[in-house]
């Protein structure tokens, strides 16, 4: 809650230098107001979903709820006369982990009034949404074993500049596992970019794993997969 906190204050910050640069150009003011507000109500749900999906089971399915009234409380502030209402007319927090496609998703659609100005019913809609799909597993002839999976966000947009360390758990038959990371674009199969994850596997080609890789991208939105995989070879 602290880092919702201090992303408030500094949206607030932000805003209110940008009304005080533009006072002479009104309509300058307006447009700066308005995509403002809707590029942090953006944030926030961005924000909302890392927060959710980080809190142990999700147990805090209100965290969005309460973080967009507390928004609106705080444009009143901000603006003291500018008459601003903005609504969030249906939200929603979901996630389907556990399987070879899993997902993290945030949702919330939004109405705009600025009396001050003559604005009423301006809408927009903000989607925050990241998915972890597990695709095969690979024998090598070093004994390496390497997890192939695709991970996308919202549009569906293919995520392609995760790290190792965005990886935070990767399993292989219930026992956590060393890795190697590998990020390339794949043209044989997949026509994708894919994440490898490679370990040893011993001297046995196994028939197939059961795996789970928990990741989180860089807005701090998590997903977790869990997949039974056949071993094939590279």
């Amino acid at each position: 809650m602290l880092m919702i906190a201090m992303m408030i204050i500094s949206i607030g910050a932000l805003m209110h230098r940008a009304v005080t640069y533009y006072k002479h150009e009104p309509w300058e003011e307006y447009l700066t107001l308005i995509g403002n507000i809707e590029l942090n109500s953006r944030r926030l749900v961005e924000l909302s979903l890392a927060n959710y999906t980080n809190t142990p089971n999700q147990t805090n399915p209100n965290i969005l709820k309460n973080n967009l009234e507390k928004w609106q409380t705080d444009l009143l502030r901000i603006y003291p006369g500018r008459e601003i209402v903005l609504t969030h007319n249906s939200l929603g927090l979901n996630y389907s982990w556990f399987l070879p496609k899993s997902f993290s998703t945030a949702k919330a659609t939004f109405t705009l009034n600025i009396a001050s100005i003559g604005l009423t019913g301006y809408n927009f809609t903000a989607v925050a949404f990241l998915n972890l799909t597990l695709l095969d597993a690979l024998w090598y002839e070093d004994n390496n074993v390497g997890v192939r999976l695709t991970v996308k966000e919202e549009g569906p947009t293919l995520v392609t500049n995760l790290e190792e360390a965005n990886f935070v758990l990767f399993q292989v038959n219930g026992t956590d596992r060393t890795f190697s990371f590998h990020r390339y674009y794949d043209t044989k199969t997949y026509n994708s970019t894919v994440y490898e994850l490679r370990y040893n596997a011993g001297s046995s080609k196994p028939s197939a794993i059961t795996v789970k890789i928990t990741i989180v991208d860089l807005r701090g939105i998590k997903v977790t997969g869990e997949a039974v995989l056949t071993v094939k070879d590279a």
